[in-house]
């Protein structure tokens, strides 16, 4: 039997946002801020359409803000000037898992899942270890995607981000905040400044404002 809930996909709009992505189709999606799933605010296959669907999305929201990717070879790509797929897009439909879902509502389960802020989620959980009859804990970031899941690491898998400290006593000076909070085209290059001047940040000597989206071709690994 049919119930109320059913009749919403009779929606188009509703209907749409579950509908699986195309080859070639444009996508307005929210890229900040970066939510636990991919929220797709306009579908279309026209460029010039879809490029004023963006537009319109940003000058209406005063917090939040948008962005144009076209789904190419089962990724989300960003576009270049004639809407052709131009680079693999840091932030993509990541899948995670019910196991990892349940986990981060569970009060009995020291752990949660945390969005990086290339968009990647990953589930930390407190661990303790036993040194010389000490018990150490820390924060152990896992894999937690439908793809890839249990795995232990100390980068993001997306953007090299570190996302753990080795040595609390070592590199005083590292800010992991700052970190988080970079653009999302710096994330891990050695070019980043991020210093404040006459209040105004300048990015980097060679993109002073920064990229415009989230594959800068002067990116260089740390």
């Amino acid at each position: 039997m049919d119930t109320g809930q059913d009749f919403l996909f009779c929606n188009e709009r509703i209907a749409t946002k579950y509908n699986p992505f195309y080859e070639n189709e444009y996508l307005i999606i929210q890229t900040y801020p970066r939510e636990k799933r991919l929220i797709v605010e306009h579908r279309s296959f026209d460029y010039q359409q879809a490029t004023s669907s963006c537009e319109l999305k940003n000058l209406a929201h005063d917090y939040s803000s948008f962005g144009l990717r076209v789904f190419h070879d089962g990724k989300l790509w960003n576009v270049d000037w004639q809407g052709l797929p131009q680079s693999i897009s840091k932030q993509q439909d990541w899948k995670i898992t019910e196991e990892y879902q349940i986990a981060s509502y569970d009060d009995n389960i020291d752990g949660e899942i945390i969005i990086c802020d290339c968009s990647y989620p990953y589930f930390s959980s407190l661990v303790a270890h036993n040194t010389s009859g000490e018990a150490i804990e820390f924060w152990q970031p896992l894999t937690c995607l439908l793809e890839d899941n249990g795995r232990e690491i100390e980068r993001c898998p997306n953007c090299n981000i570190s996302l753990v400290r080795i040595d609390e006593s070592e590199d005083e000076d590292f800010d992991f905040d700052d970190q988080l909070t970079r653009p999302i085209a710096c994330i891990g290059c050695a070019n980043y400044h991020g210093v404040e001047y006459g209040g105004n940040v300048l990015v980097c000597a060679i993109h002073a404002q920064g990229w415009e989206d989230d594959n800068c071709p002067d990116f260089s690994p740390m």
